[in-house]
């Protein structure tokens, strides 16, 4: 295996996240955990395109944090930087490409399906990411993506935010993407988890509630809701799990993240899904070691900033203009 160094910044709320992670053969480890606390309105004026000092000061405390003392023994540069933002703020979608297109005929598709969905009106910067095969009964097969579609202003703010962090990539993820895989990976801890388990990931944040659903060792769906309650969650959920015909009864786990993790929203999970709701936490990861302090109380917290930063997939990049009305 590869050796690589890769990092997680998530941007929810007032606050920013940061991990880092290194692999090689030895295994996985988690190198860096963190956070900045910024003031009311500075990460909002970032998103809408605000002037504010304040966000040189954040994207200083970036560099600060990444900064490597002499001698540490580390990589100079980050393999990957990959920033995770709300759904909310971008525009996200699933897409069903044929397995064996090339790399035009899916920005042809994508392009398609853009157009279709969304007409755009800016310059648009887009991200898909495969999640998993599905054969098709009359045979061949399709592998269904993720997209994500930034508008370039916002994605060029984003990128000067991280400029002074090292990095050879940076890329965007949604939340719901990044927890997703944070998800995955506390599924392969759990005991009796099988590949066809369901799994249900919650976050509670200040400005939102995030769910992401799991099962067949994939990410099938995600949503956010605003000015929602405990009960929502469990309400949400177990609509998603309707969606792919599983009773509440059917969900294997709900996990807990956010900043923090109310009691309640544990309790109206264990009510919905029988018992097996529990808070997410790094600590628990299979295959990752922790080589940086967890004494922060709120862990669950990073869900998204971590599993941006374990993400292994390539994905594919392209920019699409404005569609010329014909």
């Amino acid at each position: 295996m590869d050796a690589y160094v890769r990092a997680g910044v998530d941007i929810s709320g007032r606050t920013v996240r940061y991990a880092e992670a290194a692999r090689n053969d030895g295994g996985c480890r988690l190198l860096r955990l963190g956070c900045i606390e910024t003031e009311e309105g500075a990460l909002r004026n970032l998103f809408d395109g605000r002037e504010d000092e304040r966000i040189r000061a954040i994207s200083e405390a970036l560099t600060d944090a990444f900064s490597r003392p002499e001698g540490d023994g580390g990589l100079n540069e980050l393999d990957e930087l990959r920033i995770s933002i709300s759904s909310r703020a971008a525009h996200a979608f699933r897409s069903p490409l044929a397995s064996e297109a090339g790399p035009d005929l899916r920005r042809k598709h994508l392009r398609r399906d853009i157009d279709l969905l969304l007409t755009p009106s800016r310059p648009l910067r887009v991200a898909a990411d495969a999640l998993h095969r599905e054969a098709m009964p009359s045979g061949g097969a399709v592998e269904w993506v993720h997209v994500l579609a930034v508008e370039e202003r916002l994605e060029d703010r984003l990128r000067r935010l991280v400029q002074g962090v090292p990095a050879k990539r940076v890329r965007l993820m949604t939340a719901a993407h990044a927890a997703a895989i944070a998800v995955g990976y506390a599924e392969a801890a759990r005991e009796g988890a099988s590949e066809e388990a369901c799994a249900l990931g919650v976050g509670w944040h200040a400005d939102r509630l995030d769910y992401v659903f799991r099962f067949g060792g994939a990410w099938r769906f995600d949503g956010f809701a605003e000015g929602a309650e405990p009960i929502d969650a469990a309400y949400l959920g177990a609509c998603a799990a309707a969606r792919f015909g599983i009773a509440p009864s059917g969900v294997d786990a709900a996990y807990a993240y956010g900043d923090p993790v109310p009691e309640a929203l544990l309790a109206e999970l264990e009510a919905a899904f029988g018992g097996n709701a529990r808070t997410w936490r790094p600590a628990d990861l299979p295959g990752v070691s922790v080589a940086c302090s967890l004494s922060e109380a709120n862990v669950s917290a990073y869900a998204s900033c971590l599993g941006a930063a374990l993400y292994e997939g390539e994905g594919f990049f392209f920019r699409i203009d404005p569609s010329v009305p014909s």
